[in-house]
C-alpha cells in the first residue's frame, strides 16, 4: 500500500482537531463560570452567617437566645466553607443523593420555596387603588349648563 492510499484516522483530521479545541475551550469557560458562581454562593452564605451573628447582638440580656443565634451562625459558616472546599460535581452528587433519600421533604421544600417566591413577587408589584378610595379630580365630573 502506498502512502497516498492509506486512510487517515478521523481523529487526525483538521475538522476533528478544531472541534476538540472548541469543546476544550467551552469546557474551560464553563468550569471557570461554575467556579466563580460557586465562590459567589459561598460568599453569600457567609454574609448570611454574618447577618445572623450581628442579629444575635440584640439578645445580650438573654444568653440562651444569643447562644442559639451564634450556633446557627456557626452552622451557616460551616456550610459556606463546605461549598468553597468541594467541587461542583461533589455538591451536585450530594444534593442528588439527598433528594433521592427524602423525596417528600424535597417536594415540600420546593413547594414552600415556590409559595414564598410567589408571595414575594405578588407583593412587589403595584396594586391598583380601589375605586371607592381613589381621589377623583374635579374635572372628571360633568358640570351642568345653567
Amino acid at each position: 500500500m502506498s502512502k497516498a492510499t492509506q486512510e487517515v484516522p478521523a481523529s487526525a483530521s483538521p475538522k476533528y482537531e478544531a472541534a476538540a479545541a472548541f469543546a476544550s475551550t467551552v469546557r474551560g469557560q464553563v468550569q471557570s463560570y461554575v467556579g466563580s458562581r460557586k465562590a459567589d454562593v459561598a460568599r453569600s452564605v457567609s454574609d448570611v452567617a454574618g447577618a445572623i451573628r450581628a442579629s444575635s447582638s440584640g439578645f445580650a440580656e438573654q444568653p440562651h437566645v444569643k447562644a442559639f443565634f451564634d450556633s446557627a451562625a456557626e452552622g451557616v459558616e460551616e456550610l459556606s466553607e463546605e461549598i468553597s472546599r468541594r467541587t461542583f460535581a461533589e455538591l451536585y452528587d450530594e444534593v442528588d443523593a439527598a433528594v433521592r433519600r427524602r423525596p417528600g421533604v424535597t417536594f415540600a421544600a420546593a413547594a414552600l420555596a415556590g409559595f414564598v417566591l410567589f408571595r414575594f413577587l405578588k407583593a412587589s408589584r403595584m396594586r391598583p387603588v380601589p375605586r371607592s378610595r381613589a381621589v377623583i379630580p374635579v374635572e372628571v365630573f360633568p358640570v351642568p349648563d345653567l
